[in-house]
């Protein structure tokens, strides 16, 4: 049985595009993705413009893949060799099931 994780990485905006470059040339390529806005609250206003600090959160891209558990350690080690930059933060979490409703 495969076993399913998900990887989500919290992206500062202005390194969105080149995250997703970044992904899209992989290989072996990646199933897929999603982006979605976020906002970061807590620790590390360090680089948050004024806008931001003023609001109190940090605008972020979440960015979603699911992928077999055996591949997100591969891809974690292709972004660090791409992209080492300490905004970046990731989590893994376990995907139970994953499906198309029309199947």
């Amino acid at each position: 049985m495969l076993t399913l994780k998900r990887l989500t990485l919290s992206v500062p905006r202005a390194l969105e595009e080149t995250v997703t470059e970044t992904l899209l040339a992989m290989q072996p390529e990646v199933p897929g993705f999603s982006a979605l806005e976020g906002s970061g609250h807590g620790e590390g206003f360090d680089h948050a413009g004024v806008e931001e600090r003023v609001r109190g959160a940090i605008a972020r891209r979440l960015i979603l893949l699911v992928l077999p558990g055996e591949d997100v350690v591969r891809v974690l080690d292709q972004l660090r060799r791409t992209l080492p930059h300490p905004d970046i933060v990731w989590w893994v979490e376990p995907v139970e099931a994953m499906g198309r409703l029309d199947r």
